[in-house]
């Protein structure tokens, strides 16, 4: 897990081409949806503007991970949502990307990110804020961070390793 512009898709990209089977969450249609604030589900936001973000949450369906992992052992998940701490038990392992908030700007400014997600100023401050507090979640649930500046190799063999 980690926040926008941490490389879990990168990371997701580069592991598949090692053979690894590793899996972007963004990719599972049917996983996430935005919710707002009666916990209903919203369309896509096409500019992700200020008050949409203040008004409404990105959050995974509990049952079609567990049916997602119950058939897909062995895998990879990348991916991080509002509710994702409430889902840590369905997983054996979990690692929080650890990235300085200046990589994360250059990142989600990066020519090649095709997630819409942080390309205008108000969204970057609020990815920034979320980073910090889910990092602060992940520190008091114990969750190990993992250098997310490090190589896909590297941060594999942490991975494989634990």
């Amino acid at each position: 897990m980690g926040p926008s512009g941490a490389g879990k898709t990168y990371l997701t990209k580069e592991l598949s081409r090692f053979g690894v089977n590793a899996v972007d969450s963004d990719d599972l249609l049917g996983l996430y949806a935005w919710y707002d604030c009666k916990k209903e589900k919203v369309p896509f936001p096409e500019d992700f503007s200020q008050d949409f973000l203040d008004n409404h949450q990105f959050l995974w369906d509990r049952f079609f991970l567990e049916n997602f992992l119950k058939h897909n052992q062995n895998v990879y998940l990348f991916g991080m949502a509002g509710n994702v701490f409430e889902m840590l038990d369905l997983f054996e392992k979990v690692y929080f990307l650890k990235v300085p908030e200046d990589v994360i700007i250059k990142r989600l400014d990066h020519k090649s990110r095709e997630n819409p997600m942080g390309k205008i100023e108000h969204q970057k401050r609020a990815v920034l804020e979320w980073s910090r507090e889910i990092e602060e979640k992940a520190d008091k649930l114990k969750v190990q961070k993992i250098d997310g500046t490090l190589t896909s190799i590297e941060i594999f063999q942490i991975i494989k390793a634990k």
